[in-house]
């Protein structure tokens, strides 16, 4: 799947946070997404979830635009998406999070087996609540949430933020894996870059709610090039 991000405009409420922003990512690669604190990569991912409204511009999945969509119908059309924070149901077992995260999609047993022979963890861990969790085990969880709906295209804010190396390796050779088979990802990385630019196609900068630059990931695994890119003003 196919996804172009033409002209975003988005925020909260009356307040304006992305002006104008393109973004595209191709089927079967990983993209990155990169900028200083502020830049907009948040409201970016939640705008194409469906999480905020679009003020202008538009989100286009294989040529479709899927815009005015709120987040079940944004699901529904391929896009799977794992939050930066807030990404699992605290107060609910494992099991009720994947059952919750699997109520609008038939054969819900067999998405929560499959679920499972992917994610042994999530099968030890089944009936623990999700406020007990690891970091790491945490994130497992909100990944196979948003995997449930089979998408097409893999939205990721920041999914290694403070966990273990082991926890990074295994989620980077997950979704290296995933992409391998066809799947679009954007990822927005912002600890561990080295490790992620490793595996991305192409890696596109935004600062202050505006592109900056786009450029092939592998130009900013040079020495000195990504922290040079980081700290340029604009």
């Amino acid at each position: 799947m196919k996804l172009e991000v033409k002209g975003l405009q988005s925020g909260y409420g009356k307040v304006t946070i992305l002006h104008g922003v393109d973004l595209v990512a191709e089927p079967g690669e990983i993209t990155c997404v990169l900028g200083p604190n502020g830049a907009g990569k948040s409201t970016l991912m939640k705008t194409i979830a469906g999480h905020l409204p679009v003020s202008g511009g538009d989100v286009l999945l294989d040529g479709r635009s899927v815009a005015a969509l709120g987040p079940l119908d944004t699901v529904r059309a391929g896009i799977g998406y794992v939050a930066q924070e807030q990404n699992t149901f605290a107060k609910m077992s494992v099991r009720d999070n994947l059952l919750a995260s699997a109520l609008a999609f038939e054969g819900t047993d067999a998405l929560i087996a499959e679920t499972y022979r992917r994610f042994p963890i999530l099968k030890e861990r089944s009936y623990q609540l999700a406020s007990t969790l690891s970091g790491g085990e945490r994130q497992t969880l909100a990944i196979a949430n948003a995997l449930l709906a089979s998408p097409r295209l893999l939205i990721l804010d920041e999914p290694t933020a403070g966990l273990a190396p082991i926890f990074v390796d295994q989620i980077i050779a997950w979704i290296t894996e995933l992409s391998q088979k066809g799947m679009s990802v954007v990822w927005v990385v912002e600890q561990n870059p080295e490790k992620i630019l490793k595996i991305s196609r192409t890696t596109w900068m935004l600062d202050a709610g505006r592109n900056r630059e786009t450029l092939p990931s592998r130009d900013l695994l040079e020495p000195g090039r990504l922290e040079e890119m980081l700290l340029q003003e604009h």
